[in-house]
């Protein structure tokens, strides 16, 4: 057996030792005693924010938000290709149908203004320039 093949099982455990309750990824040296799952519980959408916490904005205020910023950049134009965003995620298809309606356009018109507001909006929001 190799070195690196041999240092690899070295680093199980069998499943006996593990039965008997030696498992050193348990052990209390090593335990965050669930610090990590809290920070998860409380990053989570709908989890209540502690009262010692900042409070956190919600989806609605950070949409706001993004709203506010488009209309005051000039971007007015996006707001409805935002909200499909928004609305449908990843279902481009949708978004597009929707849009063809909200602007009274044809599906090949609605998905090129879709597709150049998505580009626009992912630009805008980054830090960096998003590259195809």
């Amino acid at each position: 057996m190799s070195y690196r093949s041999e240092r690899f099982q070295n680093g199980f455990l069998s499943l006996d030792s593990i039965k008997d309750g030696d498992n050193p990824e348990k052990r209390e040296i090593v335990s965050d005693h669930g610090e990590g799952a809290r920070q998860i519980f409380t990053a989570a959408e709908w989890a209540p924010v502690p009262e010692s916490e900042p409070c956190q904005a919600t989806r609605a205020e950070k949409l706001a938000e993004a709203r506010r910023r488009l209309v005051e950049a000039g971007l007015e134009r996006l707001l409805p290709v935002l909200d499909q965003v928004v609305a449908n995620g990843k279902n481009r298809r949708e978004s597009i149908f929707r849009l063809g309606k909200i602007w009274q356009t044809k599906l090949v018109a609605a998905r090129r203004r879709y597709y150049r507001g998505t580009k626009t909006l992912l630009t805008f929001f980054s830090p960096n320039e998003i590259k195809d």
